[in-house]
């Protein structure tokens, strides 16, 4: 028996390096270059002509160099990468201005894995970003995706980008992403589609899309189906950016859209972290009159630090009709700012023209247990719109929710921020609006604490909280750690290293000394949190 064992084990050895290159390779693809073939063997001084050579050719561990100038063959690679460690590479050259122009796709990673591009610009393109069926691991950074390619003033399809199929622990970041959609007499497309929408069985999670921009959809900028992703510090933004037909309900005028859609089925949506982006400027598609910044309708979300701002409906809605998949319940919605959301003209006293939206238009679907705590909202009609169809007054969904301790600013008075008024910006300036808090602000040090502890009194690194659903360990997503937290009215702090979310179970990389029913938040300046989507610091200034 030992033999065979020795025996096994020898021909996993050799199998497994079988698959390990010898030497990772450089390559160059130069489409300008005099000596450009793709007969060459791919160095700098005869590279290659086309990046469908290099699709061909590389194996783990390989990076081809792509130098400037517009290429009509899209990034697909042949085959996977081995690991983190052994990626295929796709990247500018230097400081090369590299384009894909005028085909199906900028970059297609089907069921491809360990891929790695940067430094690509990809326009008027049928589709934008392909990453499906069970694509892992895959890293899009510094690329831009702009202008989908019209037939007969249509998108090729649906989703200019997808993220779908069970791919997991895919990172775009530092990117932008614009111009996917249309309008006829209807509002067609978006940007980027993470997840089925329809398919119980499709598993993508533990996605990380952080430090981008978002822009101009038809239906949507982003749409989020799946489960323990996180999109944040991010910019959306979807104000009227494309001619609608003559069938619309304006007529052929320049229209938009809301910025995200979050829904799925409870087996598979639901459950993501959506943290410190802005998200503004929703406007009228062409078959309704306006929407909102983020369309929350799916469950058990973590919604904090964003900023919702001059949004032509609500910043924020949790909506349902008999066509949806799942209730909207027990979404976590603490320390955002929304300001100036709900100015749609069209109707002065409709309820979505408000801070945040709670809506059920038809069906058994219920909206219920949401928390809503240390929010600031200023400048709207009202903080705080429903639509109930199974009531005659049409109320009765807001009391049903959890809201604690928001800072109304219509009637509570100015928040103080740095600087924020009605008159809109250009949307792609991210510095105005800026909601950070002045010196004199009532918001300083005015937040309450997230949960309680409910364990008996003690010390050590794990302990109960009333409703764990507040926090996340990062999921196991790499480049996100688990959050710090900070017992109330103390110093104390530490970082959560795993959640049961069913027991309510923290467990912390220190220990912790706590008292039973003392508050948890997330870690904060001065003698408590404050409220909004910004912490107070001197360094502000």
């Amino acid at each position: 028996m030992k033999a065979r064992l020795l025996h096994l084990t020898t021909v996993a050895v050799f199998v497994f390096a079988c698959f390990v290159p010898a030497r990772a390779m450089n390559y160059y693809v130069d489409r300008n270059h005099p000596r450009a073939d793709d007969l060459n063997a791919g160095t700098s001084d005869r590279p290659w002509k086309t990046i469908a050579k290099a699709n061909q050719t590389l194996a783990p561990g390989d990076t081809v160099f792509i130098k400037a100038g517009t290429y009509t063959t899209c990034i697909a690679p042949g085959r996977s990468g081995a690991s983190e460690a052994l990626p295929i590479a796709y990247r500018n050259y230097g400081s090369d201005v590299v384009t894909i122009s005028d085909t199906g796709y900028g970059v297609s990673l089907d069921g491809k894995s360990f891929i790695r591009v940067q430094g690509i610009n990809c326009c008027n393109l049928d589709r934008f970003l392909n990453i499906r069926n069970s694509a892992d691991h895959n890293i899009i950074a510094h690329c831009n995706f702009d202008s989908a390619r019209l037939t007969d003033g249509r998108t090729a399809t649906w989703a200019g980008s997808v993220i779908t199929g069970s791919s997991q622990h895919n990172w775009i970041h530092h990117c932008r992403f614009s111009d996917y959609g249309y309008y006829t007499d209807d509002d067609i497309g978006c940007i980027l589609d993470i997840g089925d929408e329809d398919n119980k069985a499709d598993s993508t999670r533990y996605n990380l899309i952080e430090d981008s921009r978002f822009f101009h959809g038809g239906h949507h900028v982003m749409g989020v189906y799946g489960k323990y992703n996180v999109i944040r510090n991010n910019r959306f933004h979807n104000e009227p950016w494309s001619m609608g037909t003559a069938d619309s309900d304006r007529g052929a005028v320049m229209y938009g859209n809301r910025n995200l859609s979050f829904s799925g089925y409870t087996e598979n949506g639901g459950r993501n972290l959506i943290e410190g982006n802005r998200v503004g400027y929703s406007s009228d598609p062409s078959d309704n009159r306006g929407a909102s910044g983020m369309s929350l309708n799916s469950s058990e979300n973590i919604v904090r630090f964003n900023t919702f701002f001059h949004n032509i409906n609500a910043g924020l809605s949790m909506s349902v009709t008999r066509s949806y998949l799942q209730s909207i319940l027990r979404n976590k919605v603490y320390h955002n700012t929304l300001f100036n959301n709900g100015h749609n003209p069209e109707d002065p006293t409709d309820h979505s023209r408000c801070g945040i939206c709670f809506a059920i238009y038809s069906g058994p679907l219920v909206v219920s247990d949401n928390v809503l705590k240390n929010n600031i909202l200023y400048r709207h009609r009202i903080p705080f719109g429903e639509y109930n169809i199974n009531t005659s007054d049409r109320k009765g969904i807001i009391a049903v929710q959890i809201r604690e301790n928001n800072w109304d600013g219509d009637t509570q008075g100015d928040p103080k921020f740095v600087h924020a008024d009605t008159t809109f910006s250009d949307p792609m300036d991210d510095n105005v609006p800026d909601f950070r808090l002045e010196p004199d602000s009532p918001c300083k040090d005015a937040g309450t604490y997230l949960t309680t502890v409910t364990s008996p009194d003690g010390s050590g690194s794990s302990f109960r909280v009333a409703d764990a659903g507040y926090f996340t360990d990062g999921w196991g997503i790499e480049h996100v750690r688990g959050d710090m937290i900070q017992l109330f009215g103390t110093s104390q702090r530490a970082r959560i290293v795993a959640v049961d979310y069913d027991t309510g179970m923290i467990t912390v990389d220190t220990d912790l000394s706590w008292s039973r029913n003392q508050g948890v938040c997330l870690a904060y300046e001065g003698m408590a949190p404050d409220i909004g989507a910004f912490e107070y610091t001197d360094n502000d200034y």
